[in-house]
């Protein structure tokens, strides 16, 4: 169990008036929180979550990000609206994209575990932040779409990059070429959604899940998570080598040693 003290954050902070950020029992809760447009990610949105995100990475106080969303949706997309009503929508979907990648190469840089909470649906580029997650837990009713093609767009946010590392390539070509929506079920038994529970309990999952990784060597979680995401870049070979730099480093923690005692003395 971690040695760090327990804290909770005296006010949120929120960033650009869209995206809160609270941490509680050494967990950074990120929420999107535009309820009112089933949190659709505008320009705004996507600096306020690159804002968060950032905050969290830093945060002494928070060893896992929760990412969930206010309201009936975790998050409908990209924000249509702004974009139908944009003089040069060219140019405003550029802004839009590159803001958005910001957050996601971000939440991808994380030395801590991201558990993302689902209800209603993740569609566009809230599915690609979904993807970019460690654990999703998601309502029984929870759908899941690519949903870009259906508006003649194609993806963003890494989404054609993170889903065939999760679903293979050939459905997820099917799963982008046809927006084909998935239920819960469905996305769990493609890799995409880790815990289903009912849908009124969603929040409350998706935090006692977070709580549970809090509780763990946070230096191990960090490090194993990057080992896992950055092995695709690297050979066997070179992830060996890393991976055995990586462990040495591991067993000098003092909360290794602490660890490592408390197993042996059960023997």
């Amino acid at each position: 169990m971690s040695t760090a003290s327990t804290s909770i954050s005296p006010t949120p902070t929120v960033f650009g008036g869209v995206v809160r950020y609270d941490v509680r029992e050494r967990v950074a809760e990120v929420t999107l929180d535009r309820p009112d447009v089933s949190n659709a990610i505008d320009v705004e949105t996507a600096r306020a979550l690159h804002q968060a995100i950032e905050r969290a990475a830093t945060d002494s106080a928070a060893n896992v990000v929760l990412l969930q969303g206010a309201g009936r949706l975790f998050c409908a997309g990209g924000d249509l609206a702004a974009m139908g009503a944009a003089p040069d929508r060219p140019a405003f979907v550029s802004s839009l994209a590159n803001a958005a990648h910001e957050a996601v190469k971000a939440l991808d840089a994380l030395t801590k575990p991201v558990v993302v909470a689902v209800q209603g649906a993740a569609a566009g580029i809230g599915l690609s932040l979904v993807l970019g997650a460690d654990l999703v837990v998601a309502g029984a009713s929870a759908r899941f779409v690519t949903a870009y093609t259906s508006v003649g767009l194609t993806p963003d946010g890494g989404l054609s990059w993170l889903l065939p590392r999760t679903v293979g390539q050939r459905r997820a070509i099917e799963l982008i070429l046809t927006s084909e929506p998935l239920d819960a079920a469905r996305a769990q038994t493609l890799g995409i959604v880790s815990e289903i529970c009912e849908d009124a309990e969603v929040a409350t999952a998706a935090r006692a899940a977070a709580a549970r990784l809090a509780a763990r060597p946070a230096h191990a979680l960090g490090a194993a998570r990057g080992l896992v995401r950055a092995s695709w870049a690297r050979t066997l070979e070179e992830h060996l080598d890393k991976e055995s730099e990586t462990i040495a480093r591991a067993s000098g923690e003092q909360e290794t040693a602490a660890l490592i005692a408390s197993f042996l003395d059960r023997g």
